[in-house]
């Protein structure tokens, strides 16, 4: 072995312990000697972005590629960084050339299917996942990927069939446990025992691997004005569904008695995010940072009462949750079912989401804030409410603006029994994932084999803006809300535009935000008990 190879080894040796600076370190001396060799520069581009610094490994990634042009490892970890940067469109014909380089690599496949489901690609990811899977059937990146691959497309009974067989032969993956959890959640029919075990089966592992650790000492009895210090983390803090709800908790919370601080997590920051830094007593930039360094920075800020915001949903920081950096911890908002982790004490909603009896669903104690447990803050602009667009057009026109990953069979079928009940009626869908051509096709399909004529479906891709997005409202004469896992700020624009919805109230809390919103405005008998009601209503 080489001089090279062994300083490789030990290297990967150091990344596979967890020991990131440890193999910084080594690189770095060995780039001094030898600042343009490639396998040198591309390990160090690698273990940049393990240590969460990606500007700088873009830096070693490109001049590994110029050093190795014909290295498919090299275009790779290139295209791969490219598109953690947000940089899809230039990350995806590096990748394929890395493809084309090592067909046997699942690398390249992973870092493409990353690429193009940030340009909502999603048949395209599918098929890499499986591609790379074929040579890699292990790998846990993978896996994950086309799980929520397989969601996207609408495909939640085989996303979840698939990562159930792949937790089966691993189930000590909390990664993988954690999104077979999550897409319990979009089942046709799912059983709320099966999906609290699921969510316990991860909590299990992450307070296994992320113990607790010592708290700090006792806060003083008496601060200068006896405010508490509430502690919120989100990758969310921006353009973003839980922006809509955590905006008018920060403005309308007593400053005098509650000390906001705001851990974000997003790489991403926009108008919305300058405006919750301007509400929050202090804000902490944390993407990048580690699990156990959060929580290090959370302990150290002595935070009273700690809140999830994100649950199971994409980059997440349940982790930090169970290492217990705070002496109280609460979810709220962000996820609709239990985290699965005794480390988080607490689950905020209201008695029409959680009725009594939900306490068995959960981990974590309930704690009903009514009569609603949330509160929307429509954008400041909006466009003005239109009149019901069936008087100029001649027929009705049903609608849905939710993700394509709660359009699972079952609503499928109802929503076509709503068409065939409803003469001439129409119905429009928009969600990001209908930019993939190849999905608006299964889409119309889906419907087509409900016996639905495809002119009667409107398919709609993204808009440029919000205004935009609703101002599309007025083309909607009713919007149908999923089950069971129903809207939340899509039905909260719909109203806000001035157009009702029909929820079917489910038998958790995924299923029942929609009679919660609907019974806060006073218009709950647009809630139906079952599907007949609920085709029957509209």
């Amino acid at each position: 072995m080489s001089r090279l190879q062994a300083m490789l080894s030990t290297v990967e040796q150091a990344l596979a312990g967890g020991r990131f600076e440890e193999a910084r370190q080594t690189l770095m001396r060995a780039l001094q000697r030898d600042p343009s060799n490639g396998p040198l520069c591309n390990a160090m581009a690698v273990t940049l972005v393990m240590l969460r610094q990606h500007e700088q490994a873009l830096f070693y990634a490109q001049r590994a590629a110029k050093a190795l042009p014909d290295d498919g490892e090299a275009a790779s970890t290139l295209g791969s960084i490219l598109a953690l940067l947000g940089r899809a469109a230039e990350a995806v014909p590096v990748l394929e050339r890395a493809i084309a380089l090592s067909p046997r690599s699942p690398n390249p496949r992973l870092g493409i299917a990353n690429a193009l489901g940030s340009l909502n690609r999603h048949s395209e990811v599918v098929e890499h996942c499986r591609a790379g899977l074929a040579v890699a059937p292990d790998d846990q990146d993978l896996t994950v990927k086309l799980t929520f691959g397989l969601l996207s497309c609408g495909q939640a009974d085989e996303a979840v069939a698939f990562s159930g067989k792949a937790l089966e032969r691993r189930p000590d993956d909390s990664v993988l446990a954690s999104w077979r959890a999550f897409a319990l959640n979009y089942l046709p029919d799912p059983d709320p025992a099966q999906v609290r075990s699921a969510h316990e089966q991860y909590g299990r592992l992450v307070e296994t691997a992320h113990p607790p650790r010592p708290q700090s000492p006792p806060r003083e009895p008496a601060r200068p004005g006896g405010s508490l210090r509430v502690g919120l983390v989100s990758p969310d803090f921006r353009t973003h569904s839980v922006a809509y709800f955590v905006e008018p908790l920060l403005r309308h919370l007593d400053r005098d008695r509650v000390e906001v601080t705001c851990y974000s997590t997003s790489k991403t920051q926009d108008q919305t995010t300058r405006r919750l830094k301007d509400l929050a007593a202090h804000w902490r930039p944390c993407a990048g940072l580690a699990d156990a360094a959060l929580a290090d920075r959370i302990r150290s800020d002595r935070i009273d009462i700690l809140f999830d915001l994100a649950g199971h949903t994409s980059d997440n920081s349940l982790p930090v949750f169970a290492m217990r950096p705070a002496p109280i911890q609460a979810t709220w908002c962000g996820y609709p079912a239990t985290t699965g982790l005794t480390a988080i004490d607490w689950r905020l909603v209201d008695s029409i989401t959680d009725p009594a009896g939900s306490e068995s669903h959960c981990v974590e104690k309930i704690m009903r804030m009514d009569p609603c447990f949330l509160c929307y803050q429509p954008p400041d602009a909006s466009p003005p409410v239109g009149p019901s667009p069936a008087e100029a057009a001649g027929h009705v026109t049903f609608g849905s603006f939710n993700t394509l990953l709660k359009l699972n069979t079952r609503v499928v079928e109802t929503w076509a029994r709503i068409l065939r009940e409803t003469p001439g009626s129409k119905l429009m869908l928009k969600a990001t994932q209908l930019a993939d051509s190849r999905v608006r096709g299964w889409t119309v399909d889906r419907f087509a084999a409900a016996g639905i004529d495809p002119a009667r479906i409107d398919v709609l891709e993204a808009t440029a803006s919000q205004h935009d997005h609703l101002a599309l409202y007025h083309r909607m004469d009713i919007a149908l809300d999923p089950f069971p896992y129903a809207g939340t700020t899509t039905t909260c624009e719909a109203m806000w535009m001035g157009v009702p919805v029909v929820t079917l109230a489910g038998r958790s809390h995924a299923g029942r935000v929609g009679l919660s919103l609907l019974s806060a405005v006073g218009m709950d008998e647009l809630a139906a008990p079952d599907v007949d009601s609920y085709v029957a209503l509209a």
